[in-house]
């Protein structure tokens, strides 16, 4: 554990609502250790925290702050889920899941694979896909009766959920909706910046809605970026994709303009007006990622649409993605996803239309 004795502490009054918590979504956090006799406030000082100014009226928790309490809480309760279930998940079962994703083949395997490993170690929710025509939902059920922790419980699973979805295809996935079968409260603005979606309250469910296309999104097989993502957990999944004009945001929109070009961390940092050790350091500070990371992610994703919607042949492919010979998209492409280009169109080619004409 970093040593915090010289950070500044309590909620900075100065950090943009964008960039930090709600004290009400903290308390909710916190209310299963508080009635199973845990003393926060004793935690929260460990965490650089002065519970005083946190019950304040209009408090707010800067997310590195909240992200060191959520840590400490995991490791004090020995629960992953903060004693707000029957009982505890113990610690590692979320990092075991990891392992096992990382090896899928896409978006749609990973969620069916993740339900029905939690479905085998927790008794209080199940997580479940649904597939429709054209969008698709994970969704939440639950048999906890308790107001409060069921809230708790509905917007964690939630919120995990789907940043995890986002971090294994490398990138934020657009959704369509976001409902939750509790109420809306002054903190349920919280989750705004993390969906950017409409989010509806006092729903039969609680669920995030997407295109369904986004299920056969590749899952990036990359044990070292696995390590790097289970080490900063979890400031991974709960500060990561809230931000809208992150670093990593703005080097992945200037490298989608220049695909065909070759531009290096020194290009990008130049057009960014930063030095090149200013731009690592700051991805490395946001996504824990480093440039030719972001860079494999973006030709990855604008590969496999390619292979997907379009018929070009496998070099015009390359080509447009800055590669100069076809070998080398082969042995990266094969490095994203896990197989060949060729394989990847062959799995997702689209099946040819059924003539009505009667013979």
């Amino acid at each position: 554990m970093p040593d915090i004795s010289s950070r500044r502490t309590g909620p900075r009054a100065a950090v943009s609502s964008r960039s930090a918590i709600d004290s009400g979504y903290v308390g909710l956090i916190l209310s299963g250790a508080r009635e199973a006799g845990v003393d926060v406030d004793r935690l929260l000082a460990r965490a650089g925290i002065r519970p005083a100014e946190l019950e304040q009226p209009g408090a707010r928790l800067p997310q590195d702050q909240f992200a060191r309490m959520i840590a400490l809480l995991t490791r004090l309760t020995r629960d992953e889920l903060w004693l707000l279930g029957s009982r505890p998940i113990k610690p590692g079962t979320f990092r075991m899941m990891c392992r096992l994703l990382i090896h899928c083949g896409s978006l749609r395997q990973a969620i069916r694979i993740g339900c029905q490993f939690y479905h085998l170690v927790v008794d209080d929710f199940v997580v479940r896909l649904a597939e429709g025509e054209h969008d698709a939902s994970v969704y939440v059920t639950d048999t906890i009766e308790q107001p409060r922790r069921r809230r708790m419980v509905n917007g964690a699973i939630l919120m995990f959920t789907y940043g995890l979805m986002c971090w294994l295809v490398g990138r934020r996935l657009p959704l369509i909706t976001v409902h939750y079968v509790f109420p809306e409260e002054a903190f349920s603005s919280e989750l705004e910046p993390v969906y950017r979606a409409p989010m509806l309250f006092d729903q039969p469910r609680t669920e995030i809605r997407f295109d369904a296309e986004l299920l056969d999104l590749p899952i990036m097989p990359d044990e070292q970026r696995l390590r790097r993502f289970l080490a900063s957990m979890p400031s991974a999944l709960l500060v990561r994709y809230r931000d809208d004009a992150s670093v990593a945001e703005r080097v992945r929109g200037i490298l989608r303009r220049n695909l065909k070009r070759t531009l290096s961390l020194e290009d990008v940092a130049g057009m960014l007006a930063m030095s090149p050790q200013t731009l690592r350091r700051r991805l490395l500070d946001d996504e824990q990622c480093g440039f030719q990371e972001i860079k494999d992610q973006v030709r990855r994703d604008v590969a496999t649409h390619m292979l997907k919607k379009s018929r070009l042949p496998l070099e015009e492919v390359a080509l447009s993605l800055g590669f100069s010979e076809l070998s080398t998209f082969h042995r990266a492409f094969r490095r994203w996803t896990g197989m060949a280009p060729g394989e990847f169109r062959e799995r997702h080619a689209t099946p040819p239309a059924r003539s009505d004409s009667a013979n």
